[in-house]
């Protein structure tokens, strides 16, 4: 297995631990259960992001690079609206708590980019 699936396999077993422990976190506990739960979102909504970001990386990597980009920018810009419409969704109609949920995104975003950018520089073309 090269480096790159080794990086990918590591970044989608390490959000696969964190919605597992978030989920179990937010059921059990008595306290500060809305920021479990609000932190579980944004974990949820970014890691639907992160694999939207792997198909369409899959389905470009080894076409022409037209195709390419086309497949990466499209499917960023369709990744992004999703997700726009997805946190104002849970914004506005479930009960959390705003300022968990929106770091829990910003981190979640950036962790999993860079999972897919350290793909993107690794796989061979």
């Amino acid at each position: 297995m090269n480096f790159s699936k080794r990086i990918l396999l590591a970044g989608g077993v390490i959000g696969l631990l964190s919605l597992i422990i978030l989920a179990v976190l937010s059921i059990i506990q008595s306290q500060d259960k809305i920021i479990f739960k609000s932190v579980l979102f944004g974990d949820v909504i970014t890691f639907l992001n992160f694999i939207l970001g792997l198909l369409f990386i899959f389905f470009g990597i080894n076409s022409p690079i037209k195709t390419f980009l086309i497949s990466i920018f499209g499917g960023l810009v369709l990744r992004l609206s999703i997700m726009l419409v997805l946190v104002v969704v849970s914004l506005k109609f479930l009960e959390i708590n705003e300022i968990s949920f929106i770091f829990s995104l910003l981190f979640f975003y950036i962790f999993y980019a860079i999972i897919e950018i350290i793909y993107l520089n690794f796989s061979k073309k």
